[in-house]
């Protein structure tokens, strides 16, 4: 199977050669405006972008073959992520390959600014020798307040360590557990304000967020502090900023984000003699550029493929959760779901989902988008994958809860376990577990211990456990001419009801279903189509 991406901006060359090189991709690109970028992406079964490419539902809509949409770089403010998410599209970053990058440029932003260099180096320009004028600060023994606690933030805060320089966190997600580091201690915003003599914001944009350095938070900032930005534009109030600089509540301010990108030949934020302002510099570095399109090119590759799912950020895998480690349980869940949603007697209502054992704990947000995924299976929406199921499924009103004591099955040390409730009142239960030869198998349907492979074309029987069911059975498909592969039996009592699960070659004729349902030893005989 052969894919197509659009490359709508520069990328790096090593992210190109990778394309490239690929026998199976066929590359285009990049557009140079809106009305070709619309047309392109209509053959294109993903999207490498950058800033300049808004992903807007326009541009998506238009995308009907695609399954990703790719950043190269940590931010993905211009793709329309609940928008992708609705239409099972994939939207992916690289926000590991810049960390450093920028680390290393805030420290080189506030060296520049506690020192002066800018003003060292353009005095030096016009013919000044200004050697006993031009005095900075040093960084030993000041406090250094972070905002946001994540990758950046971390690395940010223990080399700050090394400068002498105490550290004060604000993350009001952070786990206090994760503060070991001597010299760093977590506070309250407010509190952050007031100690530190520099202030670096490294958290990410939220609706709590946006405005955080706002007219209030420069009020309660430490007079003559410094104020350092170089991630996300939308965390200061640039109206607030420039009054905190003109009466003097703030010393100072390197930027590298505007609101507005390019700003104004004119703003009075770059001419403002306490600023130091560069153009977006944080991340152009080589090494950054080249690593960026290494992991894009390579990640966007492999998950066409299915072979890997990194950097997804509308799909639930992590460093913690990798794809790869777990495919097995998100097999099952898929499986699990389509069993359950093609035996269902009316529309599922409520999916109540456990899961036991330490391997399965981590695993319940991966579980759920694959389980309903797996229910709706045969969807009338066709962008309905594991991608888009948790929000559609939810705009139709269906129900999604952990719970626990759903099952008691104390012989299965880790067991995915899904209960579904239908419009009609009746409940199903399944569950299943993964073999240690990582095959996925059903050990309980509906009441019954079972042990059957959830693959392929299997019918589903409830049945009264006397002679001659496995009789009739296997003379109706003889006479449709469907071979029987494998036939699973649980039942409750030796006389009382049975489950079959009868693996076979072909699709059963409607007639045969309803004329097994006809025999008075057969409740139900269902088709589940796994594959």
């Amino acid at each position: 199977m052969s894919y197509q991406i659009l490359v709508t901006e520069h990328l790096p060359e090593s992210g190109l050669n990778i394309l490239k090189q690929a026998n199976d991709i066929s590359l285009f690109g990049p557009v140079h405006n809106r009305a070709e970028l619309l047309a392109s992406v209509r053959d294109a079964d993903a999207i490498i972008v950058r800033s300049k490419t808004i992903v807007d539902r326009e541009l998506l809509e238009a995308g009907t073959k695609l399954k990703i949409v790719a950043r190269a770089g940590a931010q993905y403010e211009n793709i329309d992520v609940e928008e992708a998410s609705r239409r099972g599209v994939m939207v992916m970053n690289a926000p590991e390959a810049n960390v450093y990058a920028i680390v290393e440029y805030v420290f080189g932003m506030i060296l520049a600014l506690g020192r002066k260099l800018p003003l060292g180096v353009q005095s030096l320009r016009d013919g000044k020798w200004l050697r006993h004028e031009i005095v900075g600060f040093q960084l030993y023994g000041k406090t250094l307040g972070v905002v946001g606690y994540g990758r950046l933030g971390y690395e940010i805060s223990i080399r700050a360590r090394v400068f002498g320089i105490h550290v004060l966190v604000y993350d009001p997600y952070v786990d206090l557990s994760e503060i070991r580091e001597p010299g760093i201690e977590i506070v309250g915003f407010s509190e952050l304000l007031e100690r530190s003599d520099i202030l670096t914001l490294q958290t990410s944009i939220s609706p709590s967020t946006i405005g955080l350095m706002n007219e209030e938070a420069f009020a309660k900032i430490k007079k003559g502090a410094y104020l350092i930005n170089c991630v996300h534009a939308e965390l200061v109030d640039e109206a607030a900023l420039l009054k905190g600089l003109d009466e003097g509540s703030l010393s100072g301010a390197a930027l590298d984000t505007f609101a507005k990108e390019p700003p104004q030949p004119n703003s009075p934020l770059i001419h403002h003699p306490k600023v130091l302002a560069s153009p977006h510099l944080n991340q152009n570095t080589i090494e950054s550029q080249n690593e960026t399109g290494l992991q894009v090119a390579t990640h966007v590759i492999n998950a066409l493929k299915g072979e890997d799912y990194i950097n997804i950020v509308n799909l639930p895998f992590s460093a913690s959760v990798p794809y790869k480690i777990n495919k097995a349980y998100i097999h099952l869940a898929n499986r699990i779901g389509k069993l359950l949603g093609q035996t269902a007697e009316s529309p599922i209502s409520r999916v109540e989902i456990e899961l036991l054992g330490d391997e399965l704990e981590p695993l319940m947000h991966v579980a759920a988008a694959n389980l309903l995924d797996g229910m709706c299976c045969l969807p009338t929406d066709p962008h309905y994958n594991w991608v888009s199921a948790p929000i559609l499924s939810y705009e139709k009103g269906l129900k999604t809860a952990q719970l626990k004591n759903i099952l008691d099955l104390p012989e299965y040390p880790n067991l995915m376990i899904c209960k579904v409730v239908c419009e009609n009142g009746l409940s199903q239960v399944a569950a299943g577990i993964i073999r240690s030869n990582e095959e996925a198998n059903i050990v309980h349907y509906d009441g019954y211990n079972v042990n059957t492979i959830p693959e392929g074309n299997v019918l589903v029987l409830e049945n009264e456990d006397i002679p001659g069911v496995i009789g009739k059975v296997g003379t109706s498909l003889g006479e449709a001419k469907i071979n029987i592969v494998n036939w699973s039996y649980g039942r409750e009592i030796i006389g009382g009801r049975a489950a079959s699960f009868i693996s076979i070659d072909g699709v059963p004729p409607k007639e045969v279903l309803e004329n097994l349902e006809k025999e008075a030893e057969i409740y139900r005989a269902k088709w589940v189509k796994f594959d």
